[in-house]
């Protein structure tokens, strides 16, 4: 969707990483990429390798590309997470902390990740929120350095590096929050806000709904398990893919991951599942982070339970992905249980 051209305000951020601040108004003649992205959203992570690849190749072209970090829960802010991000992910171009979120208000933003692309001139070209479409946004950023003055040869459209399969476009079937802020609690006693309660697995479901069984608290943002090791656990259902979960712990342990009632197999095991000798396969939980838990050979509907193996662990929300509809962009098929 490409807005009335307007004034980009001036991006004034917490931390800056890979860069000192940046001026926008000082970069007029240059065109520029700003990503507002958080760490802990699976399809902010899916874009990186696209705005790494943008960077490496249009920057010696006049294309200026800005990370935004715009975190949705408390505990993103804290800059040494994010430069660990960074590292880990190699992004070599600027990123600047928006802790409070005064520049994504400033742009008006109101989910990430999104895009904004501005001109030469300092004016918002385009935003981007949802369908992101390397090869859109690849002609573009073609277009902004031909209107910038560029009159050389520029690659040739789609540069491998983009290959939508690194992306998570359009492919987020729920996004199923714990926290009784926007949560979406199925259990029939419902929420006790900032309180420690005992909560019964109801064994009716409803997809989109998550269900706690044991002795749990809610806070705004997630559930914290407050009872014994193996005696209680988190419900959640999908009929996708791939399942992650945003999950962390004050202190190291673990939380046992059970689909359709038994341990993962080989082949249904996420990409930071283990297995013990014992055949228990689990996840490692400290600082929060996502994680992905189970991959789905079919499009079946599975139950997928994590079981705390102590008290102190917190569970922020469910993520279920769909890749195997890809290639439908012109559809948005996310859905957001708020």
């Amino acid at each position: 969707m490409t807005y009335q051209l307007s004034r980009a305000p001036e991006i004034f951020g917490d931390h800056w990483f890979n860069s000192e601040p940046i001026s926008i108004r000082e970069l007029q003649g240059r065109p520029v990429v700003v990503f507002f992205c958080d760490r802990t959203s699976p399809q902010s992570q899916g874009l990186v390798p696209l705005f790494n690849g943008m960077h490496a190749l249009y920057y010696e072209y006049g294309l200026t590309c800005i990370a935004v970090h715009s975190p949705e829960f408390s505990f993103g802010k804290d800059p040494a997470k994010v430069e660990e991000w960074i590292k880990k992910n190699l992004i070599m171009f600027p990123v600047v902390t928006d802790n409070e979120r005064p520049i994504a208000n400033a742009y008006r933003i109101s989910s990430v990740p999104s895009v904004c692309l501005i001109d030469n001139k300092g004016d918002v070209y385009d935003t981007i929120t949802s369908n992101f479409i390397p090869e859109r946004i690849e002609r573009s950023v073609q277009y902004l350095l031909r209107q910038s003055g560029y009159r050389g040869e520029l690659p040739i459209l789609i540069n491998p590096a983009f290959d939508s399969g690194y992306l998570l476009t359009g492919d987020i079937i729920s996004e199923t929050r714990t926290g009784y802020s926007h949560g979406a609690l199925g259990n029939p006693e419902g929420y006790s806000p900032e309180l420690s309660a005992e909560y019964r697995d109801p064994h009716i479901y409803i997809q989109g709904k998550f269900y706690a069984h044991g002795i749990w608290r809610a806070e705004r943002d997630s559930f914290c398990y407050e009872g014994e090791k193996n005696e209680g656990y988190l419900l959640c259902e999908t009929d996708g893919d791939e399942m992650f979960v945003l999950a962390g712990s004050d202190v190291k342990t673990s939380i046992s991951i059970v689909m359709d009632e038994k341990p993962l197999s080989i082949d249904t095991m996420g990409n930071d599942v283990q297995k013990n000798k014992s055949g228990t396969t689990f996840i490692a939980a400290e600082n929060p982070q996502l994680l992905s838990i189970v991959k789905v050979p079919d499009i079946r509907r599975h139950s997928v339970r994590l079981i705390p193996q102590r008290s102190g662990v917190k569970v922020y929300l469910f993520y279920s992905v769909s890749h195997s509809r890809r290639g439908d962009a012109d559809v948005d098929r996310s859905i957001r249980n708020n």
